[in-house]
């Protein structure tokens, strides 16, 4: 795909914009369908990508009828670069990596304990760019290094690697940030659909099967190093904010997205809905009696909007982050 290019009024060049091909089309009328995104990591051949995915929904007669294809768009890897998307959309791990212990809640400190039985204050928790000090090591190697799965846990969405002493707090976000230059552009598609979430994960792994039978992944590899989907409502939100756009480089409004126009009618506002992006660290009631702490889109993933809606409503606290 090729962007456009912006000008300023002197005729000087100001980036490059989003090439829209077809433009997202507002919010499902019954507010009833997910809006999945899928963006191609930034290290992957998008056309061959995006002709792979298109032919398992072209192939599948159900996949046909039911899912649809309502925004495709190429964003230019100097537009994500000059308007931070990558580090906006990571917000929650930059704070919690560049903080470290201090900003861990007590559940995340007890479960640390509980896990590597080890004493949360006694132990060496770097966040992953002191690691690649400490460790003299470059981001690509940080993100391939390879532990048991014993060695890892997920707290609240933050990752911690044990390795030679040492726990490794989201050990993948310098490569992440790394990758995402001027030069890699993002492809980014919408598919709607009515399936359920069983049917769409369902979906997405004959698309990694169809890539691996084309050699694009491999087989011991996650389709995460392929592309992203959006695995709940609350998802949505989040990629929509990082990459749903005109072909002018304007957001398209979020009042526009699905699922915020459902939250919108059950009299949630969109700062309401912009804060528990911002803010995803919370404690949920799950019970009279009981309350579980996670992150906004673990906790609703796989839900539907009204579950989802159920979830956030649920919230007794919420970790200030910004």
């Amino acid at each position: 795909m090729i962007a456009m290019s912006a000008e300023n009024s002197d005729g000087t060049g100001d980036g490059r914009l989003p090439t829209v091909i077809v433009p997202y089309e507002g919010a499902c009328p019954a507010l009833d369908c997910q809006d999945i995104f899928v963006y191609l990591r930034p290290e992957t051949n998008g056309v061959r990508v995006e002709s792979i995915l298109f032919r398992v929904i072209h192939d599948n007669a159900e996949y046909k009828s039911r899912v649809s294809l309502v925004y495709l768009a190429n964003i230019p890897g100097d537009f994500i670069v000059s308007r931070k998307i990558v580090e906006e959309h990571y917000a929650a791990k930059l704070f919690f990596t560049v903080k470290g212990k201090s900003v861990f809640t007590g559940w995340m400190k007890e479960r640390f304990q509980d896990y590597f039985k080890v004493s949360f204050e006694d132990a060496q928790l770097l966040g992953a760019f002191e690691a690649l000090e400490v460790l003299g090591m470059t981001c690509d190697e940080l993100f391939r290094l390879r532990v048991p799965q014993s060695s890892m846990l997920v707290l609240n969405g933050q990752s911690i690697k044990s390795y030679r002493g040492y726990y490794i707090l989201n050990y993948d976000l310098p490569a992440v940030l790394h990758r995402n230059n001027n030069q890699t552009d993002v492809a980014v598609m919408i598919f709607r659909t009515n399936l359920s979430f069983e049917g769409i994960h369902l979906m997405i792994s004959r698309m990694g099967e169809a890539l691996t039978r084309e050699d694009i992944l491999h087989p011991e590899k996650p389709l995460s190093r392929v592309f992203h989907y959006s695995k709940g409502p609350f998802e949505q939100v989040l990629d929509a904010i990082g990459y749903l756009y005109r072909g002018d480089g304007s957001h398209v409004p979020l009042n526009d997205l699905t699922f915020c126009r459902y939250l919108l009618s059950k009299g949630m506002t969109l700062e309401e809905i912009i804060v528990l992006i911002k803010n995803p660290v919370m404690r949920f009631r799950i019970s009279p009696s009981e309350t579980r702490e996670e992150d906004i889109f673990t906790f609703t993933r796989d839900q539907s909007f009204s579950e989802a809606y159920g979830s956030c409503r649920s919230a007794v606290w919420r970790l200030s982050i910004t």
